[in-house]
């Protein structure tokens, strides 16, 4: 007796209601009408941390420096680096950026 049923149907072949998409069609990228065909990855374009301290066995046991983890440090934002004319002011805020015709 042979449990091998190739010829037969099986449960990824077999849909459900009309409206609905079978498990193998579910999945299948041209069968939900996606544009853009299968959701890919792209790889970074840089190593962004494989350069980092730390990496290897002995950085890691030896520790950053004070002066290291300093340097990685960003600054926060003052009140005096922020814009205080935005974007969407009014015109008596600046200098207009196209010509004035009175």
């Amino acid at each position: 007796m042979s449990t091998d049923d190739a010829g037969g149907t099986t449960t990824n072949d077999v849909g459900g209601a009309d409206d609905m998409l079978s498990p193998m069609e579910a999945t299948d990228s041209d069968e939900v009408h996606n544009a853009d065909g299968d959701e890919v990855v792209d790889a970074p374009d840089d190593w962004t941390g494989a350069d980092k301290f730390g990496m290897s066995a002995e950085e890691e046991r030896q520790g950053e420096t004070l002066d290291q983890r300093l340097a990685e440090e960003e600054p926060d934002v003052t009140v005096n680096e922020i814009d205080p004319h935005p974007a969407g002011g009014a015109p008596e805020d600046g200098d207009s950026l196209f010509p004035v015709v009175e």
